[in-house]
């Protein structure tokens, strides 16, 4: 599963029971129908037109504690966190007292990643309202998010204990059994929040991807598709055009909008040329990152960046279509089943000359395979510490003979690369360059050996181009690895080597280790033959 798609968002996090209370029970101020009206637009969803209401109010009443809160919340769920725990701290020492902005605080904390800090806030506020189920559902996922699995169970089985049908500490259990691997608990989790409510998005999108991992796909698109009716969902671009539904009609344009991530956006892509084959023209919006290597890899559509605040592909192609679908939607048209995956030997294409460019610049290295790797994974919202294995971990690897290692990991890392380098004298080659362009970051991909790598978005990149990829998998895998076996059905150049204790990665590196080992030895008896 992807605990991106199913985090509480800050919408949900920061809506905590009590901010009606909040704004209703608001003290005396110089305009209180403006107060009315800016917590109308708030629950309206109108959010910035709520925020510039809120600091105007706040401005003509600065000492206003109640509107404080407010604007603190709505910074919260506009990303700007600084401002929020500024401000949130300022009503917190007004009203030591107030449950609700000590609440708010601490998921600002936890959305910075402060787990010890958030958990002190909750457990603050509960110190007052220890009867309070939301703030024991609150701090169960903060508790799940600093890793400590255990404490998390034991503070939503409270929350359950004081109400047995509460939504977000079902759906939050259900989170915290599923990364423990108890995946029959977390499905009679999710099953029961469903009955409780029956439109309860969140819960349905983490059946589709429990469904999705244990490879019910037939079950589990439709449950995946109730991901746009989540608090934090995007929202659908023009509700005027009617929504694909997989039927071959040549005589009909389709666009096909961008979401999700870039690893996302490449597996989706798989099913581009299916869905290109039933229409007669097919524009799609994808991450600018991706427009040429898609463009060349899909000659027979149009691709255009996605940018948050950009006109839609609808429009940028300057005729209009006649169906709209979303990049990740193709599957619950195409991938019914297992049989549906191609036997595919790569789907994307990077640019030729390129490739040659780097196959000479890798040989330069010297003999042996040339293996990419990449240790960190995901964001702090997308699982990083269950998806991250320290560089320094990857020595019995980075040791072996006959084998060149290259840095294909994205973001900051020269710091891991040079105490690699001080501690063991182990060289791991990494061009910068070429990490920051993804058009070159394919070449490089495409000249190398193989991959190894955690999950990231490389993999999706690797499996592709039908590059040979082995993929070190944690014991709570996202849904795209399934749940069990060596293969995934998105590539099948792809091999997996699971982790079977969270946290324990030293036998899959040992296992992973054994195989390249006998690869190499096959390889130098094969180079002793020929010569």
């Amino acid at each position: 599963m992807v605990l991106s798609d199913l985090f509480k968002s800050v919408a949900r996090k920061l809506a905590g029971k009590g901010q009606a209370r909040d704004a209703s029970a608001a003290s005396a101020t110089p305009d209180e129908d403006a107060i009315r009206r800016a917590y109308a637009l708030y629950r309206a969803g109108e959010i910035m037109a709520a925020q510039r209401l809120y600091e105007e109010l706040l401005r003509r009443d600065p000492d206003n504690s109640n509107i404080r809160y407010q604007l603190g919340v709505i910074y919260g769920r506009l990303n700007r966190l600084e401002a929020a725990n500024e401000i949130l701290e300022q009503v917190v020492r007004a009203r030591p007292e107030s449950v609700d902005a000590l609440n708010a605080l601490a998921n600002v904390a936890w959305l910075q990643r402060r787990w010890q800090h958030a958990e002190q806030l909750f457990r603050r506020a509960l110190a007052t309202q220890p009867a309070a189920v939301a703030l024991w559902a609150n701090l169960g996922l903060c508790l799940h998010d600093s890793g400590k699995l255990d404490a998390a169970t034991q503070a939503l089985h409270r929350a359950l204990e004081i109400d047995p049908n509460h939504l977000d500490a079902l759906l939050n259990l259900a989170i915290v059994s599923i990364d423990l691997g108890k995946l029959d608990a977390g499905h009679a989790l999710l099953q029961k929040a469903l009955r409780n409510d029956p439109n309860f998005a969140e819960a349905h999108t983490l059946l589709g991807q429990l469904l999705l991992r244990r490879g019910d796909f037939a079950a589990g698109w439709p449950e995946y598709e109730w991901r746009f009716r989540c608090a934090d969902a995007i929202q659908r671009r023009d509700n005027s055009l009617p929504w694909w539904d997989g039927s071959a009609d040549l005589t009909r344009d389709l666009v096909v909008y961008a979401e999700q991530g870039l690893g996302d956006q490449i597996m989706f892509a798989s099913c581009l040329p299916d869905a290109m084959a039933r229409v007669r023209q097919c524009a799609v919006e994808c991450d600018p990152r991706l427009v040429e290597l898609f463009a060349r890899s899909f000659p027979g559509a149009s691709f255009h960046p996605h940018k948050p605040k950009s006109r839609p592909a609808s429009t940028a192609v300057g005729s209009r279509p006649d169906y709209q679908t979303h990049l990740g939607s193709l599957p619950a048209l195409l991938r019914g089943q297992a049989a549906d995956f191609p036997r595919h030997e790569g789907y994307l294409k990077p640019d030729p000359e390129r490739v040659a460019f780097w196959r000479v610049k890798l040989a330069t290295l010297g003999a042996g395979l040339k293996i990419g790797i990449s240790w960190r994974g995901g964001m702090p919202r997308t699982r990083h510490t269950l998806r991250s294995i320290p560089l320094r971990e990857w020595l019995p690897l980075l040791q072996l003979d006959d084998c060149v290692f290259v840095s294909v990991q994205y973001g900051d890392c020269q710091d891991e690369i040079a105490e690699v380098a001080a501690q063991a004298g182990i060289k791991l080659h990494h061009w910068q360059a070429a990490l920051d362009n993804y058009g070159e970051t394919a070449a490089l991909v495409g000249a190398l050996d193989l991959v190894i790598s955690v999950c990231t978005s490389v993999v999706h990149l690797a499996g592709a181009l039908g590059k040979r990829a082995w993929v070190l998998v944690p014991a709570c895998p996202e849904w795209r690895y399934l749940d069990a076996g060596d293969h995934m059905p998105w590539y099948p150049a792809v091999r997996l080597f699971r982790q079977h204790a969270l946290g324990e990665w030293q036998p899959v590196i040992a296992a992973t280790r054994d195989r390249l080992t006998a690869e190499t030895a096959r390889r130098s008896r094969a180079v002793d033959v020929s010569g």
